[in-house]
């Protein structure tokens, strides 16, 4: 089976292709090819996401990212539509692209290429959670390859792709046939990225079949929210978690420390949910107090080496809370394995800490590629292919739709 896996939830717009065989204990992959086009350039100027602009730029770039898919991984085509046929499929969306996604509207009129229908078996689109307005997109797309390629379209959760994206062995494209890693369950899964932390519990109903439960999330902002508001205290450039995470590297090769102390936020709640609000305010204060604060000739205090020290802080405060929490998740689960997923996973601080964790555990420890870890269609494609049953129309974008309800 080939499926095509659509994801827009936030500003990548991500296609990718991938094909399996087998379900259960002989279920293997093959990816054929993902791609990936960041916004992260045009919402640098807001300092975030601006959905609006997010939702324009997806459709303006679904259709020739198809097409540089369609080209690259070399699908065969198994039929030819007429200009007749093309029109009837598309007739009962034209009104709602027309007043509400004209950008993809626009594009679709000059996808020719459309014509050829692809040896694809299935599609699968996020439909939540993320932003609604950049959801819509995707969904409108799936749908519009769906009624003219008369193929089946899976609705996909998005937090649980980058669950099953952490057990790939290989993201690489053209790869050999692949077999998911083997996971020992009850496993525990954090997620975090930048509307996201999350611990959830993951079970096997049947091999490769897996089933989820939310034991804590955040309570206010995700992680890497707190990242980019940090990054904007600062004056760094969106997105900020990898300027923070720059900036702390060089302040410990330098041994450069912070006066400041932040919190550790709910680390010894006893429960399993966050709150990053607190660690936001308190880095407010900090930066105020800094920039009030002189030096010689009239400077503030907020100099490069300041920025440094707050910036390692910052990312101790966060590693720090997420161990901790972890830890205690651990323990009460009696988890037999760690999977990380989600943006932030990409974080080197993080990737060191949950690996001495593990280690400690003496339990294995599941962390996604780079690719896998940022928002990517592969991810998307791979959850449809564990889920056997595709879904009819309509879909619908959940915006606020967290894993498990």
């Amino acid at each position: 089976m080939i499926i095509l896996g659509i994801e827009t939830s936030c500003d990548e717009t991500a296609l990718a292709l991938i094909e399996t065989r087998g379900q259960g204990d002989t279920f293997e992959c093959r990816v054929i090819q993902s791609l990936v086009h960041s916004q992260a350039e045009l919402h640098s100027a807001y300092g975030g996401v601006f959905p609006a602009l997010a939702k324009r730029e997806h459709g303006k770039n679904c259709i020739p990212l198809l097409q540089k898919l369609l080209i690259n991984s070399k699908i065969p085509t198994k039929n030819t539509l007429n200009d007749g046929q093309v029109v009837q499929s598309l007739e009962g969306m034209r009104a709602d692209l027309q007043s509400q996604n004209i950008d993809l509207w626009q594009s679709l009129q000059q996808a020719e290429f459309l014509k050829n229908i692809p040896a694809i078996d299935r599609i699968a689109v996020t439909e939540g959670p993320g932003l609604e307005p950049t959801l819509w997109v995707g969904i409108s797309f799936a749908r519009i390859l769906g009624a003219l390629w008369n193929i089946p379209i899976t609705p996909v959760n998005h937090m649980e792709g980058h669950i099953v994206g952490s057990l790939l062995e290989s993201d690489a494209p053209h790869g050999n046939w692949q077999k998911l890693k083997s996971l020992p369950v009850p496993a525990l899964a954090l997620l975090i990225s930048g509307g996201h932390t999350e611990l959830i519990q993951v079970t096997e109903d049947a091999p490769k079949e897996l089933h989820y439960t939310i034991l804590g999330q955040t309570k206010d902002d995700a992680v890497g929210e707190a990242f980019d508001k940090a990054a904007r205290l600062l004056g760094l450039p969106y997105p900020g978690g990898p300027h923070i995470s720059k900036l702390a590297r060089e302040a410990r090769e330098q041994n450069i420390s912070s006066s400041v102390k932040l919190p550790r936020p709910m680390i010894k709640s006893g429960t399993m949910d966050f709150s990053f609000s607190g660690l936001k305010t308190a880095i407010l204060y900090a930066v105020r107090e800094a920039t009030r604060q002189t030096i010689g000739d009239g400077k503030n205090s907020m100099t490069d080496e300041y920025k440094k020290g707050l910036s390692r802080e910052i990312e101790d405060a966060i590693s720090d809370t997420l161990d901790a929490k972890l830890r205690f998740a651990t323990e009460k689960t009696q988890a037999r394995s760690i999977i990380i997923g989600g943006g932030v996973s990409a974080n080197a601080l993080l990737r060191e800490r949950f690996t001495v964790t593990a280690d400690e555990y003496g339990i294995p420890l599941f962390l996604p590629s780079q690719h896998i870890s940022g928002d990517n269609a592969l991810m998307i494609a791979l959850a449809a292919a564990l889920d056997t049953k595709p879904y009819s129309l309509p879909l619908k974008a959940h915006g606020t739709k967290k894993l498990g309800v």
